[in-house]
């Protein structure tokens, strides 16, 4: 495993463990590894002052693992601890980059999730069974819910809309493109975010409500 491997890694494991989202045999083997492994407990202790900075994690629960994270360099510290240092702010800053990264894309999708609310777009008049799938995936979308999933089938749903052939879903062509770009947001993925967006942007000029706003977010990616 390459050194970027094992930053990703352990961003994950540290991202659930200051989350709260590990089960206790996970934390236990996790605390394990950190009082064992340098690279892990720098990257740790650097990403906790992000999130507590972020204020992305309660202060109570920031606290203790913090004080967990200190207690095991403090059980590991050795005379020559000022060799690492060099290579800790490199683990510093790009965890740091990362995580701020991460926090942008996700938040961006948060701020332009309820552009379009759902009900304005979902009057029911319609075939029921396409509205009732399209508003379960757009709030889906706008949640951050069962993400995976979501972005599948906007995909899939987006394709059909736009092809020649006039569907049940081809009224909605805008909504479900600017929903399924919400939900690669929310899942952190701003690359493909960004296609979709710099396709819609060809589809809808500026001047037009759904243009406007497809520009107003792509410059902000």
């Amino acid at each position: 495993m390459n050194m970027d491997e094992t930053l990703y890694n352990n961003e994950e494991r540290i991202n659930r463990y200051l989350h709260g989202e590990m089960t206790q045999e996970e934390e236990a083997l996790f605390e394990e590894d950190l009082a064992k492994d340098e690279t892990l407990r720098r990257q740790a202790e650097a990403m906790a002052r992000i999130v507590k900075g972020m204020e992305t994690v309660g202060k109570e629960h920031d606290k203790e693992y913090i004080q967990k994270m200190k207690e095991a360099t403090r059980k590991r510290l050795t005379p020559v601890w000022w060799m690492s240092i060099a290579a800790g702010l490199v683990i510093l800053l790009t965890v740091g980059y990362h995580f701020y990264d991460r926090s942008q894309t996700i938040g961006l999708g948060q701020q332009y999730a309820y552009v379009f609310p759902t009900e304005t777009i979902i009057r029911g008049e319609e075939n029921t069974e396409v509205t009732n799938t399209l508003t379960v995936l757009f709030d889906n979308a706008a949640n951050g819910e069962d993400l995976d999933n979501t972005i599948e089938k906007l995909t899939e749903l987006w394709a059909l809309s736009k092809s020649d052939t006039y569907n049940d879903f081809t009224t909605y062509e805008p909504y479900i493109g600017w929903n399924l770009a919400i939900a690669y947001l929310r899942n952190n993925d701003k690359k493909e975010a960004k296609l979709v967006l710099l396709q819609m942007q060809d589809a809808y000029p500026e001047g037009t409500v759904m243009g406007d706003h497809v520009k107003e977010i792509l410059n902000r990616l």
